[in-house]
């Protein structure tokens, strides 16, 4: 009862903070916007098989507050508040349970306010770090199927042995190293130069990174990549610094190409991932590709996590997608023998509003 009168005043105060934002007193235009994401998943580690019915942790159920506006000098300010919203997350799907995860609850993504200027941009409060997306650049239309970050989908599920469990989940052998994630920070963007600009933030107990980003059309193809330094301060006694990269280039005719390398310093195991996807966008609507990554030294030492992913997403209009995807976990152990494969299928849909 506690937590249901809880989600009742969060949506009171959200309605009453929009109708005071986008009363005629106010300066900053407000607008709502989101998305529903569902889908059915079914996955089999070797022993057991089961269906699930999720949200797609790829791009999870959420929605936000924007607003934004132009004043004097050249100036711009805005604010984001987005909150997630998730109904069995497609990352914490494991085969011990019986029933929904647990009741649902709001998630804190965003809740930043921004300035613009000819002199770049400003951001101070919850949102992304400046290192965040930088293992994730992709322009190959399927991202929503299947990306860099393999552990959104099965990340739950436990590699077995014989039918006995060996303690080592999909997600806790392999990672993209995507950076600092989002974070209470301040945060600082240059404007563009040729295609390139530049981002650092700093955060609580000291975190910092350093990003920079390009993205160009040269009429033939488009390109985009990122690169960045992350450093995780005092918040971490495991954990040092993180390096992230990731580039894709989308060719006219629909062939693109998608790549990724990160590593994090880490208690002398300094695990890495590797990644690397081939897409077509064909048909205008539709678009599919094929995947394959391995994060190494990440569950132990010199263990490697392989992951091979099948995506495709179909666009019958701007706010509508289906999906389907399939990934074959894999886990080659350096010390004992190896576990059994893990097979997850996914079907589902986005919609936007």
């Amino acid at each position: 009862m506690l937590k249901k009168k809880t989600h009742i005043g969060f949506i009171i105060l959200a309605l009453a903070s929009a109708m005071l934002i986008i009363s005629p007193a106010q300066a900053v235009d407000f607008a709502i916007s989101g998305q529903i994401n569902r889908a059915a998943m079914y996955a089999d580690d070797g022993d057991t098989a089961k269906w699930f019915f999720v949200d797609n942790d790829n791009s999870s159920t959420r929605f936000r507050f924007t607003g934004s506006n132009d004043f004097d000098y050249d100036l711009s300010v805005g604010i984001v508040w987005e909150v997630e919203m998730q109904s069995n997350p497609s990352n914490e799907m494991n085969m011990d349970l019986t029933g929904d995860t647990s009741d649902v609850t709001f998630n804190e993504r965003k809740m930043e306010f921004y300035v613009g200027s000819p002199w770049g941009k400003a951001l101070l409060g919850q949102g992304d770090m400046a290192s965040n997306g930088t293992s994730e650049v992709d322009l190959s239309g399927t991202d929503l199927a299947a990306y860099s970050s393999v552990g959104d989908v099965g990340g739950g599920f436990e590699f077995q042995k014989d039918g006995v469990g060996t303690g080592i989940s999909v997600g806790g052998s392999r990672s993209n190293f995507d950076g600092l994630s989002r974070k209470d920070r301040v945060r600082y963007d240059t404007p563009k130069f040729w295609g390139f600009y530049g981002s650092g933030s700093v955060g609580n107990s000291s975190i910092w990174d350093a990003v920079l980003r390009y993205a160009g059309d040269f009429g033939w193809a488009k390109f985009a990549a990122a690169g960045g330094w992350s450093d995780y301060g005092t918040s971490s006694t495991t954990n040092d610094n993180i390096f992230s990269s990731s580039a894709s280039m989308l060719f006219d005719f629909g062939l693109n190409l998608t790549a990724s390398y990160a590593y994090r310093k880490q208690d002398n195991k300094d695990p890495y991932n590797i990644f690397g996807k081939v897409g077509y966008k064909f048909l205008e609507k539709h678009a599919a590709s094929i995947q394959y990554s391995r994060t190494e030294n990440l569950s132990a030492k010199d263990d490697k996590g392989d992951t091979f992913g099948l995506g495709y997403v179909f666009t019958p209009w701007k706010s509508v997608e289906f999906y389907g995807t399939y990934y074959l976990y894999m886990l080659d152990r350096d010390k004992g023998s190896d576990p059994d494969d893990i097979n997850v299928f996914m079907a589902g849909g986005r919609v936007k509003f």
